[in-house]
């Protein structure tokens, strides 16, 4: 079993951001890959899932400097089976470079690959991947505890945490991945107005815990079952005011889906001793039709999926949450925080409610 944080990395590293985006009808997965700064190389996300809301892929280009990739807009993104069938991807409008799948899910058993075609001619696929036949199922379950950890400024401190923990039946033979994405309800100040209007609540999705990445080689350890994973360690803070969300989704992968993130998890985890394996580039399965030796970043995976989902409330937790609300008290404007002003300005943030919330 690999159960990883990703660290800083040392400092002849620089960070390469592979991003995936939750539109309410995705998941967003931000892993941070400590790697060697190259400019202008491709950066694709994504996958094809038995889920249907889970589909998306999202493409940027590196920048030469340590910052998110650039998103890229206008591509032409296809899904083909090995039935010779073929789907098309759909950009956001309201967020460039992220692409959904909508009204199609993924099949166990059947074999996947996506093409894409940039505007400036260049076209890239991956390479195809079977599809697991069984996934397995998943039940979560959560505690609050206090644990010490480094802030911002390097100080150790003691704050509450929610942790969560899944208890998994696993097809034999199979790879698996866990990620927990979250949801949760943000009203914005009411201020008094003279026609009473009340402004709208933003819905904001984001990763549970992003540095996070939970892995497990079922084909070594043979085991049908586990118990008490921990999958995810969520601070709390103002986001456990209103209703809460976690989603804990269980992938069964291919082998060589298992092996990407592996890579990633012993790139992100080296200590910077000179002892250490130089840092190198994590390839994955994406690559130019017209020049094979141009390797892309990130993958494009097939997975089987399950998942498990329950919210908190604030009545939930045992000790108080000791973060200022958005509700109205007469201080200066200037003085509310700036989420309780326009929730919109939160990451990841909209006004859609997502259907089961």
């Amino acid at each position: 079993m690999k159960l990883a944080r990703i660290s800083n990395g040392t400092i002849r590293k620089l960070s390469i951001q592979l991003m995936c985006a939750w539109i309410f009808a995705g998941c967003i997965n931000p892993v941070d890959i400590q790697t060697e700064r190259i400019g202008n190389r491709l950066v694709v996300t994504g996958q094809i899932s038995t889920l249907e809301d889970q589909n998306f892929i999202q493409l940027g280009r590196t920048a030469e400097v340590a910052q998110v990739p650039y998103p890229i807009s206008g591509a032409s993104v296809t899904l083909l089976d090995d039935l010779g069938k073929t789907y098309s991807y759909q950009e956001v409008k309201s967020a460039p470079g992220i692409y959904i799948l909508n009204g199609i899910s993924g099949l166990a058993g059947r074999t996947y690959h996506v093409q894409i075609a940039l505007s400036t001619n260049e076209i890239y696929e991956s390479q195809p991947e079977k599809m697991a036949k069984q996934v397995g199922k998943i039940s979560t379950r959560y505690e609050e505890v206090h644990e010490e950890f480094i802030d911002g400024e390097g100080s150790v401190v003691t704050q509450p945490f929610v942790k969560i923990y899944a208890n998994a039946e696993l097809p034999t033979n199979n790879y698996f991945k866990w990620s927990v994405e979250e949801v949760f309800i943000l009203s914005p100040t009411d201020f008094p107005d003279p026609f009473g209007n009340t402004p709208p609540s933003c819905f904001i999705a984001q990763n549970g815990d992003p540095q996070r990445i939970t892995l497990l080689d079922g084909v070594e350890i043979k085991s049908s079952s586990i118990d008490n994973l921990l999958v995810c360690s969520r601070l709390v803070d103002y986001s456990f005011f209103e209703k809460h969300y976690f989603t804990t989704y269980q992938s069964s992968m291919t082998k060589e889906a298992y092996s990407y993130w592996h890579k990633v998890n012993i790139l992100a985890n080296q200590t910077g001793s000179i002892f250490d394996t130089p840092p190198a580039e994590i390839i994955g399965n994406i690559y130019n039709i017209h020049d094979p030796s141009e390797k892309a970043y990130g993958y494009f995976q097939a997975v089987n999926q399950t998942f498990d989902r329950f919210y908190t409330l604030k009545s939930d937790l045992p000790f108080p949450v000791l973060w200022t609300p958005c509700t109205y008290d007469n201080r200066d404007f200037l003085l509310y925080p700036r989420r309780c002003l326009d929730c919109l300005t939160v990451r990841n943030s909209s006004y859609n409610r997502p259907g089961w919330f």
